[in-house]
C-alpha cells in the first residue's frame, strides 16, 4: 500500500525511518512517500516541491525487501503522484544509480538527473476531452437542426440522418468516458494499463452504426413495401443537407487530427464516424435533388443506400478495434523488431516475437539466443541494454520483455 506522510503522521513514524536508514533526511516542508507491506515500511522516497518541479531527495528500499522491484514501484507512484498534481519534472540533484534512472526514462542536464515531461499524459487526455465536447455540441446543433427541418420539409432522407447524427452524441460521450478512463495509470490491478477501454469505446461506436443503420434500412423498406404515397420534399432540404455535409467533413478532419496526435483508437473511430456522416448527407443531397425535380421516391431510396453504408463503416470499426482488444499481431511492426535486433547487436536468433495492444501503447515480449556459456550477468546485461534502446527507439513500446534461451550445438 503506498501513503504520503507529512505534518503529525510522519513525525508518528519518524522513529521508524530513522531506524530503517542510517542517512534519513527529515525537511518539515518534504513530502515522504511509503509503500508498505501491512504496518511494515518497506520502501520510502522523500521529495521537495519547488517550481521546477519535485526534487528527489531520497529513495530507499528496506535491506530485507530488495530485490522485489518495490524500488520501482515506489518511483511510478511519485511519478503518477506528480502527474495528478500538475507537475512537469522530476529531479535529482545527487546523481547516483545512473545507469538505473536512465532506464527508466530520466535524462542527465548540467549534472542533474531530469524526468521531463510527466504532463504528456495530461496534454493526451485534454486534448482529446475538448475535442469530443466539440463534438457532442456540433452533433447536438445538428441533429435537431436536420429533424427539425426534416419534419417541415418533408424529408424522410433527412429526419433519418438527424436521428444519425443523434447516435453520435451518444457514441461521442462513450469516447468521453473511455478516454477518461484510458489515462488512468496503470496500478498493481492492471499492470497493462487502462487503455484497452478506448477499444472497447470504438466497438461500442462501430456497434451504434450498425444498429441505426439497420433501423434507417428497415424503417425505408417498410415504406416502400406498404407502398405508401411519396411527397416531393421543400429545395430548404437541400441546403441544410449541404450544409451538414460541410460541417461533418470538417469534424471528420478535425477529430483525425487528434487521434493521429493522441494515438487514440476511439478518437479515430468517431473521426471514421463523422467521414459516414459526411457520405450519408451528401447522399440526402443528392436523393433529395433526385426527388424534387424527378420522383420522391428516390428520397427513401438514397436514405437506403446511405444507411448501408453507414452499416459498413460500422463493421469496419468493429473489427479493426476488436483487433486491438484481441491482440492481433502486426507483421510488419514485428518485422521491423526483428530488424532492430540483427542490426543493431550481435545477437543471432530472436523468435517467437508477440505484441499486446492497449490503446495506443504496445507491450513486447520476445525469446532470443546466447551463447550457453555466457554468464547469467552477462545475458541479463545484454537483454537490459536491448530492451531499454527498444523503448527509446520505439515511442508505440511501453515495455519489453526478453526470455533468454542458449544456442543449441
Amino acid at each position: 500500500m503506498y501513503r504520503v506522510l507529512s505534518g503529525r503522521e510522519l513525525a508518528d513514524n519518524l522513529s521508524t525511518l530513522r531506524e530503517m536508514d542510517t542517512e534519513f533526511i527529515y525537511e518539515e516542508k518534504g513530502k515522504y512517500f511509503l509503500l508498505t507491506d501491512k504496518k511494515d515500511i518497506s520502501a520510502y522516497a522523500f521529495i521537495l516541491e519547488t517550481s521546477e518541479g519535485y526534487i528527489l531527495k531520497r529513495i530507499l528500499v528496506k535491506k530485507e525487501k530488495r530485490y522485489q522491484s518495490l524500488g520501482t514501484k515506489l518511483l511510478d507512484h511519485v511519478i503518477n503522484y506528480a502527474l495528478k498534481h500538475g507537475v512537469d519534472s522530476l529531479i535529482i540533484e545527487d546523481i547516483i544509480e545512473e545507469s538505473y534512472f536512465e532506464k527508466k526514462g530520466f535524462s542527465i542536464v548540467k549534472n542533474k538527473m531530469i524526468y521531463h515531461g510527466i504532463q504528456k499524459k495530461n496534454e493526451r487526455l485534454k486534448d482529446s476531452v475538448k475535442g469530443t465536447w466539440i463534438s457532442i455540441f456540433v452533433n447536438v446543433l445538428l441533429s435537431v437542426f436536420k429533424i427539425i427541418v426534416g419534419i417541415f420539409g418533408k424529408s424522410r432522407a433527412l429526419v433519418a440522418d438527424g436521428f444519425h447524427s443523434i447516435s453520435d452524441v451518444v457514441g461521442s460521450i462513450v469516447i468521453l468516458l473511455s478516454v477518461y478512463f484510458g489515462n488512468i495509470p496503470e496500478d498493481e490491478d492492471h499492470p497493462y494499463g487502462h487503455e484497452k477501454i478506448e477499444s472497447i469505446a470504438g466497438n461500442i461506436v462501430g456497434v451504434l452504426l450498425v444498429i441505426t443503420a439497420f433501423e434507417l434500412v428497415r424503417d425505408s423498406v417498410l415504406s416502400l413495401i406498404k407502398g405508401v404515397d411519396f411527397v416531393k420534399p421543400l429545395k430548404i432540404t437541400i441546403y441544410v443537407a449541404l450544409f451538414s455535409v460541410v460541417v461533418k467533413y470538417y469534424m471528420y478532419l478535425y477529430k483525425k487530427r487528434i487521434g493521429l496526435r493522441t494515438k487514440s483508437d476511439a478518437v479515430l473511430a468517431d473521426a471514421r464516424e463523422h467521414r459516414s456522416d459526411a457520405v450519408s448527407s451528401m447522399g440526402v443531397v443528392i436523393g433529395l435533388m433526385l426527388s424534387i425535380y424527378v420522383n420522391p421516391v428516390f428520397d427513401t431510396l438514397m436514405s437506403i443506400l446511405v444507411s448501408l453504408f453507414i452499416g459498413k463503416e460500422g463493421i469496419h470499426i468493429i473489427m479493426e478495434t476488436s483487433n486491438n482488444i484481441l491482440d492481433k499481431q502486426d507483421k510488419e511492426f514485428l518485422d521491423k523488431i526483428e530488424e532492430y535486433v540483427y542490426n543493431n547487436t550481435e545477437i543471432k536468433n530472436i523468435h517467437d516475437i508477440l505484441m499486446r495492444v492497449s490503446g495506443h501503447k504496445i507491450f513486447l515480449s520476445f525469446h532470443i539466443r546466447v551463447p550457453k556459456d555466457m554468464t547469467v550477468y552477462e545475458a541479463h546485461t545484454l537483454a537490459d541494454d536491448l530492451k531499454y534502446s527498444l523503448l527509446s527507439d520505439f515511442d508505440e513500446l511501453r515495455d519489453v520483455i526478453i526470455h533468454i534461451d542458449y544456442i543449441i550445438d
